[in-house]
């Protein structure tokens, strides 16, 4: 009894690493993005919440590699054609960028971008960030050609 007890625990653990490894594998893969964290933003107001969320995703953000593009982008809701709108939604993002680099020294190749919806629907704002595949890092490096006309 005791004996089938032990091997349940030997394979619960060995299944357990398997999946962690599967995880790991799928990060690696360079064609998949990852998102790392969706974190809600009440009253379009970064408060200390935000910022201890953001604190918390410090050790993940740190095994990034260098040559990973990191997007965090803010989704709300305005007008895409009032500035002040476009404007509110790239300063707030932009804090949470500034945040990351000044205060844990983050040196991140960091894309910022928003995403305004009509004010219509009304759902909560928040702030994504993920990892972009490679395919978008060479998407960068590609040389753009002339339209013809």
């Amino acid at each position: 009894m005791k004996l089938r007890g032990y091997l349940n625990r030997i394979i619960t653990g060995c299944a357990i690493l398997l999946l962690h490894g599967y995880a790991q594998a799928r990060e690696l893969k360079p064609d998949v993005g990852t998102t790392l964290a969706v974190v809600p933003v009440k009253n379009d107001t970064i408060d200390q919440k935000v910022y201890r969320q953001f604190d918390r995703l410090v050790p993940a953000l740190r095994k990034i590699s260098k040559n990973k593009i990191v997007k965090l982008e803010y989704r709300c809701f305005g007008e895409i054609n009032r500035q002040q709108d476009v404007e509110r939604a790239y300063m707030l993002a932009a804090r949470i960028g500034k945040y990351l680099r000044v205060q844990h020294k983050l040196d991140l190749d960091l894309w910022i971008a928003i995403n305004m919806l009509p004010p219509a629907k009304k759902t909560s704002s928040v702030l994504t960030m993920a990892v972009f595949p490679d395919k978008i890092r060479k998407l960068d490096a590609e040389l753009v050609q002339p339209s013809s006309n």
